[in-house]
């Protein structure tokens, strides 16, 4: 794959992360959006923020372990850890955005899109860290490759 796109690969692992998470921001939020302005009447916002960070959830990993972190073990072994590394993620939004909401008195769409800003670092953390670590460095480290 780094033959096909040289000059990304050229790009530090933050800056990847970045532009692959604006990607992921941006569509997990247009989804969210989507879904509420769709069956917000029927459905409640915290609902939707689930289906909708389930569906995104799946978008970004593969973004993330092909275009990002290169992660070369099992995508099985990968796919779980990324998993719960959004699990945490989720919570924390999830918190965040009821407390904003119910709170706060923000509006959905608002506290939504103050959640993800916030959501960033704790994501790009996790996953440097362990979701995407390289278990075969040799020097126990477990730190991600960075090429």
């Amino acid at each position: 794959m780094n033959t096909e796109w040289p000059a990304w690969w050229r790009l530090p692992q933050k800056l990847r992360f970045l532009v692959a998470g604006g990607y992921n921001t941006v569509f997990g939020y247009l989804l969210f959006g989507a879904m509420f302005l769709w069956l917000g009447r029927w459905v409640h916002y915290l609902v939707i923020a689930v289906i909708a960070h389930l569906i995104a959830v799946i978008n970004a990993f593969i973004v993330q372990r092909f275009l990002v972190f290169r992660a070369t073990d099992r995508w099985q072994s990968s796919f779980i850890r990324f998993n719960l590394s959004q699990v945490m993620v989720l919570l924390f939004g999830m918190s965040a955005l009821y407390g904003l909401v119910e709170y706060g008195g923000f509006s959905p769409l608002l506290a939504q899109a103050f959640v993800t800003v916030f959501s960033v670092s704790l994501s790009y953390f996790l996953h440097r860290h362990f979701s995407f670590r390289d278990h075969s460095s040799g020097d126990g480290s477990g730190a991600p490759r960075n090429p």
